[in-house]
């Protein structure tokens, strides 16, 4: 799924400008001094590449997104998912938490033989195999738009909600959410 023309926030440079536009894709955030296309899955480092859905920009490169890992050339979840469960090749029946096991935790889906859950999950956002984008993270169920926050901590001049990225507390996005994604 690629992402659908949504409301975003665009920043320009520093924490106390602000303007909130829509865009479909083809607006990028600037540099400025803050270096955002290190962090931009939609325009990643200098050749502007736009990462995968199941991909991340870190430090200007597509890398599989937290809590992924690189598996062949997939990005796959090794604590959810039964052919690689624990590691790449590992085959369980029922992925529990990167170990075979029997049954779910309440509150926890069965998608691609592994427990997910589907209101954070980023591959399986409301309903099993429904991705987020890349400029997107999982919040209660929703896919929700990000962009690179243009400061380096919370709070910052975000119009919705500063957060951590998931997975990588030194990412600060923006997210299109009244919360945070978990994590």
């Amino acid at each position: 799924m690629r992402r659908a023309a949504l409301a975003a926030l665009v920043f320009f440079a520093g924490c106390t400008e602000q303007s909130v536009e829509l865009f479909d894709g083809s607006v990028s955030t600037p540099d400025s001094a803050t270096g955002l296309s290190s962090r931009d899955p939609e325009n990643c480092g200098d050749t502007e590449t736009e990462c995968e859905d199941d991909e991340y920009c870190i430090a200007g490169s597509c890398v599989c997104r937290p809590p992924l890992s690189l598996v062949g050339e997939d990005c796959v979840d090794t604590n959810a998912n039964g052919q690689h469960c624990g590691g790449a090749d590992r085959s369980c029946p029922l992925c529990v938490d990167g170990s075979c096991g029997t049954s779910c935790a309440v509150g926890m889906e069965i998608c691609e033989e592994g427990c997910v859950d589907t209101q954070s999950d980023p591959l399986h956002c409301g309903e099993c195999g429904r991705p987020c984008g890349s400029n997107q993270v999982c919040v209660v169920g929703l896919c929700e738009p990000f962009v690179p926050a243009p400061c380096s901590s919370c709070p910052c001049a975000c119009a919705r909600a500063c957060c951590a990225y998931p997975g990588r507390p030194t990412d600060t996005i923006c997210v299109d959410a009244a919360a945070c994604p978990p994590g």
